[in-house]
């Protein structure tokens, strides 16, 4: 491919990558008028957050099977028409529309989740780490335009939050632009076929279970974080504008914490050293969250984080794979029992808070869980790669 074709694809992944948390993350902070005009409980509310969670969890493993079927670029093409359609359903009145949208949000953020690695694994071998921090980059920087402009944006409309979050239809449907000049020279199936003597392999070796392991908590983590953050600080006494905006922090930071781990993972064999410091952070700013003092500080903890663990977990998916076709379903084992764990979070956090009639102990839940998830960060990172598909050890 030459340097223009290549820069055509780097623009296209940082465009869909940058439209692969709004749809979620806008949600959050308008859940106050989202609760107000329904009257969901604090669980229902939280299923707005956790439904596409679930969705990336269910279908994540059947991704690759689409791409197998009509071609990566294709299946990435058809991602970003469903998030369209599904920002669409959500500006009609009836809630059932509310959770359609939502849910087709999910189904096409998990395909998009599990492909994006495949092709940067297919189109950059030899910069496979350096190209995730790149749309990890991206994915913090959709996530941080739509907190910061969320509540804003609602004010702007007079707190009519439906066609406030219909607007999230537009970013990808402008992002299609940059994915149809791929579309006309795609030439091959992204995600080559791997048999099942492939498949168990993968399911047995303890690597891919410590790469799944790390996936899943550091996206429970981040998904409790951005249904409740904003809550937790209104609680603490911050108005609704403040507490959007640092939601904002929390993602405009993490574009930090993306940013140096694509500077330097290219320096390093061995990745432990991001799982241990990006957990020391996560307590430190949920330590910081239970003082109730100085929230933009701690958010920025947090953002710092989440930037380098989601980083983290996405490399790991293609560091630790020989290939793009093991690339393909180890993303897909990861990401489809990391996000069901995931799906978790933001329910199991309301629930506790309502158990508790305050947010100690969620915090206090959410500390408890980096420990596991440090662990099997610390074990992924190593310098091993999954070994030939007949096996299931590991080489250096």
């Amino acid at each position: 491919m030459g340097r223009g074709g290549r820069a055509g694809v780097v623009i296209a992944v940082v465009l869909l990558a940058a439209n692969l948390r709004p749809a979620v993350v806008a949600v959050s902070p308008m859940l106050s008028d989202v609760r107000a005009d329904t009257g969901l409980s604090s669980p229902a509310a939280a299923l707005l957050t956790t439904i596409p969670v679930l969705c990336f969890g269910l279908l994540a493993p059947f991704a690759p099977m689409l791409a197998r079927r009509i071609g990566l670029v294709p299946a990435l093409v058809a991602v970003l028409c469903a998030m369209t359609i599904g920002g669409l359903l959500r500006l009609p009145e009836p809630v059932v529309l509310l959770f359609a949208g939502t849910a087709v949000f999910g189904v096409a953020i998990a395909a998009g989740n599990v492909l994006l690695p495949v092709l940067v694994k297919r189109e950059f071998p030899d910069r496979a780490g350096t190209m995730t921090g790149v749309y990890s980059i991206s994915l913090s920087t959709g996530a941080a335009i739509a907190a910061g402009t969320s509540v804003p944006l609602l004010l702007l409309l007079d707190h009519a939050w439906r066609p406030a979050l219909a607007l999230w239809a537009l970013p990808p449907a402008v992002a299609l632009l940059a994915w149809l000049p791929l579309l006309a020279r795609d030439r091959s199936v992204a995600a080559p076929a791997v048999t099942e003597d492939q498949w168990t392999p993968l399911w047995r070796a303890p690597l891919a279970w410590a790469v799944t392991g790390f996936m899943g908590l550091q996206s429970l983590v981040y998904y409790a974080t951005v249904a409740w953050l904003p809550e937790i600080l209104i609680a603490s006494g911050s108005t609704q504008e403040r507490a959007g905006y640092a939601l904002s922090v929390f993602n405009l930071v993490g574009i930090a914490g993306s940013l140096i781990f694509t500077l330097t993972v290219g320096r390093t064999r061995n990745q432990t050293g991001y799982a241990l410091s990006s957990a020391v952070l996560y307590a430190t700013g949920f330590g910081g969250l239970l003082t109730g003092h100085l929230d933009f500080l701690w958010a920025a903890l947090l953002g710092l984080a989440q930037g380098t663990t989601i980083s983290l977990a996405l490399a790991l998916i293609l560091l630790r794979m020989p290939d793009a076709a093991h690339a393909a379903r180890m993303s897909g084992m990861a990401q489809g029992i990391g996000y069901l764990l995931a799906a978790s979070g933001p329910v199991l956090a309301g629930a506790v808070h309502d158990a508790s009639g305050g947010w100690s102990w969620p915090l206090l839940l959410l500390g408890a869980l980096l420990v596991p998830m440090a662990a099997a960060g610390a074990v992924a990172g190593r310098d091993v790669t999954l070994r030939s598909p007949t096996t299931i050890g590991v080489r250096s």
